[in-house]
């Protein structure tokens, strides 16, 4: 499972020295979208944390569209000085040379048996992705290797698109897409996700991926108090995943750096007014759940999961 509370910085998402993120070249607008080109000095980042289950990470965007109220990556932006968290989603950085570093890396390094995850922070299948196809290069590049355990994380049906080239990668690598889902109800995703494809398209990209013999996780993230981690919540979940012919669930609670807390709770504020005192009694000055409200929380996930059949949980992940 991913385990987002502690994903790691990336520094070498960082622009070229000389080349600050806010001057790089514009590239388009798109009904309230800017688009800038960024450029990379290395589009693999190093994982040092054990906890998570992947050695390397790509993410071929910097920022996200589809404006998920708890993303927890808005932070990011803060790198390059982009202080509004809004940010995030209205100034997408393309990395339109990445397939070309990736290709230069892996022609330098023998990463044979070492894990890739795609999609750790932005969505790999955002719309920017229908114009750049970024997500696309990187992963005929891949094509070209063998022996790589890769993971891709997304909530869009875009991924489709790209059927062949999952499943000649699974054929010489060993792969999986995993597919976030926070809840089967339309009218509350809505509420959670503004910009992202709908609860039902999810499932029915679950069932084409499945139906092609992909290996298929739902990634229920994050789990929030009061919101999606009840029971009439979670068991359709279970049900459409388990129909949809997904292979398992992961989850992992909300966490709340300041740059999603500045969005969190005026939305929460608008949004369930009852649960501002909860989350501001859970959370108080931290960014993370203590360890008790973290299992309370995950309670009817972990029990669901195994009347459900999917595995059991290893140790140290939900």
């Amino acid at each position: 499972m991913i385990d987002q509370a502690t994903l790691p910085l990336f520094p070498n998402l960082l622009p070229a020295p000389g080349r600050p993120a806010p001057d790089a070249d514009a590239l388009r607008r798109r009904a309230g979208v800017e688009y800038f080109d960024l450029l990379v000095r290395d589009v693999l980042n190093r994982n040092d944390q054990p906890r998570l289950p992947f050695d390397w990470t790509i993410n071929p965007y910097r920022g996200c569209e589809l404006g998920c109220t708890y993303c927890y990556a808005r932070y990011t932006h803060g790198f390059f000085e982009l202080g509004d968290p809004l940010d995030f989603e209205t100034k997408i950085f393309v990395k339109r040379r990445a397939a070309e570093k990736l290709r230069q890396r892996l022609r330098k390094s023998d990463l044979a048996g070492r894990s890739i995850a795609l999609g750790t922070a932005t969505d790999p299948y955002q719309p920017a992705e229908k114009h750049y196809g970024v997500t696309r290069a990187l992963l005929e590049v891949l094509a070209e290797a063998e022996g790589l355990a890769l993971s891709i994380t997304t909530k869009s049906p875009l991924v489709l698109r790209d059927l062949d080239l999952l499943a000649e990668l699974d054929r010489r690598h060993s792969i999986a897409v995993h597919v976030t889902l926070t809840t089967v109800d339309p009218a509350l995703a809505r509420r959670l996700e503004r910009q992202a494809p709908d609860p039902g398209a999810r499932l029915r990209t679950i069932e084409r991926l499945a139906e092609a013999g992909i290996s298929t996780v739902v990634n229920l993230m994050p789990v929030m108090p009061g919101i999606n981690d009840d029971e009439e919540s979670l068991a359709p979940l279970f049900e459409r995943a388990r129909a949809a012919g997904a292979n398992d669930v992961h989850a992992a609670p909300l966490f709340l750096r300041p740059a999603t807390r500045a969005v969190f709770f005026p939305w929460l504020e608008a949004e369930f007014p009852a649960l501002v005192p909860v989350y501001r009694r859970l959370f108080g000055g931290r960014d993370y759940l203590g360890t008790a409200a973290r299992d309370t929380l995950l309670a009817t996930y972990r029990r669901l999961k195994l009347e459900q059949g999917f595995p059991h949980p290893a140790a140290g992940r939900a």
